[in-house]
């Protein structure tokens, strides 16, 4: 039985985080389980279900594996630039193209101001935290590298992609706790993009750090920035989204590992170039 699950640990832990997730989403939602539990128990229940499946399966070494990436921080000051930058720079360039076409000032003043008045709220600011720690952990230092074993680090991206809009899909279908009515489709491309962006970096440092910094300032840019469709319309976060994956898939295909698609590899081969 052991042997089973380790040989299927991945889809069985990714099979469990969909599921829980599902069923707590529906509770809140019917009033089985309080409101105020949404915020923070979604990010919690997600994080038990992975340590708690993992220690099950693989006992205190798998847990610690991947606490490990997290640890590395002895990084060039310009991968953390890069790190902290990189969502702000696909915005600015997103909104001053619409800008150019439309004749809209979108980066005035008036337009940022609400979503900048959005961080001085402590409990919003302690959930973007909480969600990109424990994102990481389960995104990055768990899936990507566990499925990089068998898969390419782009195609691992890929399926972390579409697992992580999945584990988003009981909210977006009830358009509740989640940024209203996204598009499920840009929804898709978007954390496609966002999970290879992930890989690359970890790829290139091993860092769980550095993608922490990059889950953080992806979290709070889109809070800030006229992205979302309720802000900026349907129009613009199709946009962000399509820019988002083909910028992501084009840093891949100069600076990430080759080659992107390949058969299932029948060994396993991890690899972070530090």
């Amino acid at each position: 039985m052991i042997n089973f699950l380790r040989k299927h640990e991945i889809w069985i832990v990714l099979s469990l985080i969909l599921l829980v997730n599902a069923v707590f989403v529906t509770s809140v939602v019917g009033g089985l389980i309080p409101i105020g539990a949404y915020d923070l128990g979604r990010f919690a229940l997600l994080g038990t279900v992975l340590f708690g499946a993992v220690f099950l399966i693989r006992g205190v070494e798998g847990v610690l594996d991947i606490l490990r990436p997290m640890m590395v921080w002895k990084r060039s000051p310009f991968l953390y630039l890069f790190a902290i930058a990189w969502t702000v720079v696909l915005c600015l360039v997103v909104l001053t193209v619409k800008g150019g076409i439309t004749g809209e000032m979108l980066l005035s003043r008036e337009n940022l101001e609400p979503g900048l008045s959005k961080l001085l709220y402590p409990r919003l600011i302690l959930t973007l935290l909480v969600s990109s720690f424990i994102g990481e952990m389960v995104w990055v230092s768990y899936a990507v590298r566990r499925l990089s074993r068998w898969f390419t680090f782009y195609e691992s991206a890929l399926i972390v992609g579409a697992v992580w809009t999945a584990w988003w899909l009981p909210m977006a279908i009830n358009n509740f706790g989640i940024i209203p009515d996204l598009p499920l489709i840009a929804l898709l491309f978007n954390q496609m993009g966002i999970a290879a962006m992930c890989a690359l970096v970890y790829y290139r440092t091993g860092s769980g750090l550095l993608v922490l910094f990059m889950q953080i300032m992806f979290n709070a840019t889109i809070l800030v920035f006229p992205i979302t469709p309720g802000v900026g319309g349907v129009g613009t976060y199709w946009a962000f989204a399509l820019t988002y994956f083909s910028a992501a898939t084009l840093l891949f295909i100069r600076f990430g590992p080759r080659p992107l698609f390949s058969r299932l590899k029948s060994a396993p081969m991890e690899k972070a170039t530090v």
